[in-house]
């Protein structure tokens, strides 16, 4: 946990650094963009108006204003040499703030500008590209609400006072809570949906979306022992792909609340892990 009140942090290889404590840095302001929108409508000739598609964003950047205050001219050098040297990555990584500090950044670059004010003192500005164009929440779905202020707190639109969960036992329609800004659809999204149960005899197990109607349906007998996964496009039954046994359905997640069902099938358990994605 951070020491500097006002802090920023990446996390790298899973560590996570704080860089309002390793440096001399003190937090001004954090500027992200209001609006990144693409433009995905297109017209045509001889045509009203225009064909409107669903919309889509930007990679976008996250601008954080510094004071940066060193002991000397040569503790100033060497610092920014460590500074660059932890930023500036060949591989992505995640950035936080303690605005938003239940939200990570996926960054792949990170531009440093320094406006020298003395020997020992300048002004400097850290702009993350955000590729994604999205931020996501620290932890997944599968992670214990405790409601602290780095797990579970403000800014993830998790509504209070609702009971929310992402694992059910022996529940056949449950409902699924997703606080996104967005549909999470698997072939863009991490969404990994795991079941265990027993097949009605001579039936097929499907898992059913009654909010969007998306289907999956596992055209094999299993019993509890057996373990189905669906990891983003691709099912497995214990460990192995299945997807020639399956209808090749695909489970999306609509935002906010999604009316869930599981299909000729007993002694259930099933639970959804995926991150929450925002604007």
């Amino acid at each position: 946990m951070a020491v500097n009140p006002y802090w920023v942090s990446v996390i790298q290889n899973e560590e996570e650094t704080f860089l309002t404590d390793q440096f001399p840095l003190r937090l001004i302001e954090v500027r992200s963009p209001l609006g990144n929108t693409k433009d995905n409508s297109t017209s045509f000739v001889g045509q009203d108006g225009e064909i409107v598609y669903p919309p889509t964003y930007e990679a976008f950047s996250l601008e954080m204003d510094f004071r940066f205050k060193t002991v000397d001219n040569y503790d100033y050098h060497l610092l920014v040499g460590e500074l660059k040297s932890l930023l500036c990555q060949e591989a992505p990584y995640f950035v936080r703030h303690e605005k938003l500090p239940a939200r990570k950044y996926a960054v792949d670059r990170c531009e440093i500008d320094l406006t020298r004010k003395s020997a020992n003192l300048a002004d400097l500005t850290l702009t993350f590209h955000c590729f994604k164009g999205v931020s996501e929440s620290l932890y997944t779905s599968t992670t214990a609400f405790t409601y602290d202020e780095e797990a579970w707190g403000v800014g993830l639109n998790i509504p209070e006072g609702e009971d929310i969960q992402y694992v059910f036992e022996g529940e056949a329609i449950f409902n699924v809570y997703n606080p996104s800004d967005m549909r999470i659809n698997p072939r863009f999204h991490p969404l990994s949906i795991a079941l265990t149960c027993d097949s009605v005899a001579g039936e097929n197990v499907r898992i059913y979306n009654r909010t969007n109607g998306t289907l999956f349906e596992l055209k094999k007998q299993i019993v509890k022992a057996d373990v189905l996964l669906l990891d983003g496009v691709y099912p497995y039954l214990n460990d192995a792909r299945c997807g020639i046994d399956t209808n090749h359905g695909l489970i999306t997640l609509e935002r906010g609340w999604n009316r869930v069902q599981i299909i000729n099938a007993t002694n259930t358990t099933i639970a959804f892990d995926f991150p929450f994605y925002y604007r």
